[in-house]
């Protein structure tokens, strides 16, 4: 069984969580200079089993897509090709409450 990794993207660091090996518990993992988030996902992807990827999608408040959405289209799309993971998107209004 293989872990969540949880992305919160944004356009200098990008945060990192993760789930325990059964999935039950979310723990924080680190924050990662955008530049470097590929190198560093290559390398935990092959000290750990990750099963899927849950990448945080911004909206406003009348569930548009915020501005920076299309940068992470284009994030999640290169994670797809790299890393051939399964991506959900979740929407993160109100997580911060």
């Amino acid at each position: 069984m293989g872990r969540i990794l949880g992305i919160d993207y944004g356009e200098k660091r990008i945060g990192l969580a993760h789930t325990d090996e059964v999935k039950l518990i979310a723990s924080p993992l680190d924050t990662v200079p955008a530049k470097d988030i590929f190198n560093y996902l290559s390398n935990y992807f092959i000290q750990e089993n990750v099963d899927s990827i849950v990448v945080g999608e911004p909206k406003t408040l009348d569930n548009k897509p915020a501005l920076i959405s299309k940068k992470i289209k284009l994030f999640t799309n290169k994670l797809t090709t790299l890393f051939k993971k399964p991506i959900y998107m979740i929407d993160e209004r109100f997580t911060s409450k």
